[in-house]
């Protein structure tokens, strides 16, 4: 049974690191096997559901719905970055560390990467990194600072080792952050590119052609030309004196001097020659005064996007939300090839040619971190805004000081922000973390079964045999780096839950205390600086910054050893074995 729990363990892995499978069926799929073979009851699986520290994470992300509504952390962010370099990334991490160490870092992310990212001072590619990467130490200063925690709280729970307190973390985190702030400062300065971001999309991304006066193509429909599915190149737009159509239906009739716009493989135009009275030219809208960028927003994939794992043609994206795709972006290299048969990936940017009605869909929330061209949710009064800003810091402390336990005073909180209509129910429903409840749910699923199988103890004896020479400490590093590895190649979250099994064998085979494994376990599985792929934070600032792999990899490495040093000689002094 154990060759099976591996084979599907193997599988689950591949499917993570493959990007291809949405981890909320591939997770869901391996505690699907494991519950078809009876190694845990269906009732079990389910039970996971409703374990508190899930339901208490639920709730922090939909009260920060709220939270993101204020203008706090905005308006901080348009006082950040003056000054020198150093100044002014110091200055980032301490507005963004303390506001995700209570706010989901992901939701603090999101409110600064437009603010971050116009800024006057700094090219974008010089900041949005350390954005991210202070996001990462802010969620290691309490509990609730980052989805990581809670679910290391949730197996801790389960397993019988007792919850950790809020401020459990907080003195190692405050360290950490230190050293991540100047490690980020000296790395930054010296490595970070000074890379500009392409703004003329049009001349990067379209292929125009002119419907000319005599051509047979007039009076005719978009479908009737066979103008609709060109493999290669995909028709996004059409403009008509002066006008844009977009996006363009099926049975639109063409017209003499319509500009037809395309995008895909700019070298795929000799496509358009057959079409008789078609004639063909690049670029040639003036930048300033074209309709095309009115027209323009530029979209990045959230994790719970229906997106990822599908392409466009896939996901009919003209009908899902009502504009066309005209390019793809994945860091600074902008993918070739029929955008319909491009994979999407969380964090990709997407250049959309908008209809009119765009902005009032209700699934953008859901489907997209960040859109450039399109105004913004209006902010709450500030009235409105110290009343929730202070609600919530008002559960939070009563929480602290254990006069409400802290679920019951989200829900309360949650609660009360509908009955205000600060939220609404459509608004929960929309960004409701259905997948993330899923995944975690699964995941609490699979470490039982790890556990009850043999196959953690099995893994345990492998990390043994390498680190056991130096004792209980070579076993802490050995789980520290385990969990580093799985985030770097799959992501935190699954990494915490994967090794979270293996850690406890590993302190119940040295008769030591959990706890020192566990914050080994939170700091290795939150410690994603060398690949954007890791963390949440950093897929969305790859596009946005316009990174490349190296980039990651020239600052995070040489942040991950120091990082990595310090902590580990730090965990023992803070949390004695």
């Amino acid at each position: 049974m154990k060759i099976i729990v591996f084979a599907t363990l193997a599988l689950l892995i591949g499917a993570l690191v493959s990007g291809r499978v949405r981890p909320v069926l591939a997770f869901t799929g391996a505690l699907g096997v494991f519950v078809a073979l009876d190694l845990i009851e269906l009732e079990s699986a389910l039970a996971n559901v409703v374990n508190p520290s899930l339901v208490t994470l639920v709730l922090l992300i939909l009260v920060s719905l709220a939270l993101q509504k204020t203008p706090l952390v905005s308006g901080l962010g348009n006082r950040l970055l003056r000054g020198g370099y150093s100044r002014g990334v110091c200055q980032l991490f301490g507005v963004v560390c303390t506001a995700s160490a209570v706010v989901n870092n992901t939701a603090v992310v999101a409110s600064l990467i437009s603010t971050v990212s116009r800024n006057r001072q700094f090219l974008a590619s010089r900041v949005l990194l350390p954005l991210s990467y202070a996001s990462i130490f802010g969620g290691g200063l309490t509990l609730i600072g980052s989805s990581t925690n809670m679910i290391v709280n949730s197996l801790a729970i389960q397993g019988g080792y007792g919850a950790l307190g809020f401020f459990t973390i907080t003195p190692l985190g405050l360290v950490m952050a230190g050293v991540g702030c100047l490690m980020t400062v000296l790395l930054g300065y010296r490595f970070l590119p000074k890379r500009q971001i392409e703004t003329r999309v049009q001349q990067n991304y379209f292929v125009e052609a002119r419907v000319g006066e005599d051509s047979p193509l007039i009076g005719k429909s978009i479908e009737e030309n066979g103008l609709r599915h060109l493999g290669r190149l995909f028709l996004v737009e059409v403009v008509r004196n002066g006008k844009l159509i977009s996006p363009v239906a099926p049975g639109e009739k063409l017209l003499a001097g319509d500009a037809l716009l395309f995008s895909g493989d700019a070298s795929a135009v000799s496509l358009l020659q057959k079409f008789p009275g078609l004639k063909l030219f690049r670029g040639t809208h003036d930048a300033e005064s074209s309709p095309l960028l009115n027209n323009l927003a530029e979209a990045y994939i959230s994790q719970q996007s229906v997106l990822v794992g599908k392409t466009v043609r896939d996901i009919n994206f003209r009908s899902q939300f009502g504009a066309a795709v005209v390019a793809i972006r994945r860091g600074s290299e902008r993918l070739e090839g029929p955008l319909s048969n491009i994979i999407l990936r969380t964090g990709d940017s997407l250049v959309l040619a908008v209809g009119e009605d765009f902005s009032r869909h209700t699934n953008l929330e859901r489907n997209f971190y960040l859109i450039n061209g399109i105004e913004a949710e209006p902010a709450l009064s500030p009235i409105h805004s110290v009343l929730v800003l202070a609600s919530f810091l008002l559960t939070l402390g009563l929480s602290v000081i254990g006069l409400l336990p802290l679920m019951e005073g989200l829900a309360f909180l949650l609660g009360g922000l509908v009955i205000t209509k600060v939220l609404t129910l459509a608004e929960i429903r929309r960004r409701f973390p259905f997948e993330m409840l899923v995944i975690v749910a699964a995941t609490l699923g699979i470490a039982q079964v790890l556990l009850t199988t043999g196959v953690a103890g099995s893994a345990a004896s492998g990390v043994n045999a390498v680190f056991g020479q130096w004792g209980v400490y070579g076993a802490l590093v050995g789980v520290y780096f385990l969990a580093l590895l799985f985030t770097e190649v799959i992501n935190n979250n699954a990494a915490a839950a994967l090794v979270f099994p293996i850690a406890m064998e590993m302190a119940n085979r040295w008769e030591a205390e959990p706890l020192p494994f566990i914050i080994a376990l939170i700091f290795g599985a939150s410690a994603s600086f060398i690949s954007p792929f890791g963390y949440q934070t950093n897929l969305m600032v790859f596009s946005a910054g316009n990174y490349r792999v190296q980039d990651f990899i020239r600052v995070g490495l040489p942040l991950s050893v120091v990082y990595s040093v310090v902590v580990l000689a730090l965990i023992p002094l803070f949390f004695p074995f």
